[in-house]
C-alpha cells in the first residue's frame, strides 16, 4: 500500500507541510487568516474535489492541538452556543451539496478567499444567544463550501474581545469543532480518506509545530505589517483559482 497517492511528490508534500505550519503559526500569533493561506496552497497541489475534505481534516488536528494549548482561555458558553448552530448550518448545507464540475469549485472558493480578505473590522456592544447562534448557523452552512470561516468567526469575536489569548483560544476551539465535523460529513457523503491519512498526518504534525511558534510569537508579535503581507499573499492566491477557473470555462 503506498503512504502517498502518486501525484504527491516529495517537493509537494514538502510545500503542503510548509504551508501547514506558517498557517498554523499565523493562526496561533496573529489569531486568524492561517487557513486561507493553507487552503489557497492546497489548492495548487491537491485535486480540487478532494480539497475541502483534506484542508478540513487537516485544520481540525490543528485546532484540537491549539484547542487543547489554549484550553484555559476559552469562553466555553460562546463555544457551546456556536456549535449548536453550526449542527443547524451543516443540516442546512446537506440538502444543497451536489457535485460540481471543477471549474465551478475553483471559482466559488478564489471568491470566497477574497471576500473574506475584504471583510470591515466592526464593533458589537452586546453580544446575545441568538446572535452566536446565527453566526454558528451561517459559518456552518458557508464552511462546507468555502472551506475556511476563521476570518468571520475571528472578526465578531474581535469585535468584542480585547484579549487575544481569549479571541484565539476561543477561536481554536469553535473552528476544530466545526472542521472535524464538516471532513466526518464529507466523509458520510463517500470521500474516501484512506489515500490521503499518511498525508494529512505529516500536515497535523507540521501545524504542531508552527503552533508552538505562533504561541511564542503570540506575546511579542506586531500584527498590523504582518496581517498586510497575509493579505496580499491571500488575494494573490485567491485570484489565481479565479483566473484557472475561468480560463477551464472558456
Amino acid at each position: 500500500m503506498e503512504l502517498l497517492p502518486e501525484s504527491m511528490g516529495l517537493l509537494n508534500v514538502l510545500a503542503l507541510m510548509f504551508s501547514c505550519f506558517v498557517g498554523a503559526a499565523i493562526t496561533t500569533g496573529v489569531g486568524m487568516g492561517g487557513g486561507i493561506l493553507v487552503i489557497g496552497i492546497m489548492s495548487l497541489f491537491l485535486p480540487i474535489s478532494a480539497l475541502i475534505p483534506i484542508h478540513a481534516l487537516t485544520q481540525a488536528g490543528s485546532g484540537i492541538i491549539r484547542a487543547f494549548i489554549f484550553r484555559k482561555s476559552v469562553l466555553l458558553r460562546f463555544f457551546g452556543l456556536f456549535a449548536l448552530g453550526t449542527l443547524v448550518g451543516y443540516a442546512i448545507a446537506t440538502q444543497f451539496i451536489v457535485v460540481l464540475p471543477e471549474s465551478s469549485l475553483k471559482l466559488f472558493l478564489g471568491v470566497g478567499i477574497i471576500i473574506l480578505m475584504f471583510l470591515p473590522s466592526f464593533e458589537v456592544a452586546v453580544v446575545s444567544a441568538k446572535m452566536i447562534i446565527a453566526l454558528g448557523v451561517i459559518t456552518g452552512f458557508l464552511t462546507m463550501f468555502v472551506g475556511v470561516m476563521g476570518p468571520i468567526v475571528g472578526a465578531f469575536l474581535a469585535s468584542f474581545l480585547k484579549e487575544r489569548h481569549i479571541i484565539v483560544g476561543t477561536l481554536a476551539w469553535c473552528l476544530s469543532f466545526q472542521n472535524l465535523g464538516k471532513a466526518l460529513i464529507f466523509g458520510k457523503l463517500g470521500f474516501d480518506f484512506s489515500a490521503w491519512l499518511f498525508l494529512i498526518a505529516l500536515l497535523i504534525f507540521a501545524s504542531y509545530l508552527g503552533v508552538l511558534v505562533g504561541k511564542k510569537a503570540l506575546d511579542y508579535s506586531n500584527n498590523d505589517l504582518f496581517k498586510k503581507i497575509l493579505k496580499i499573499a491571500c488575494i494573490f492566491l485567491g485570484g489565481k483559482l479565479v483566473v484557472d477557473a475561468v480560463r477551464a470555462m472558456l
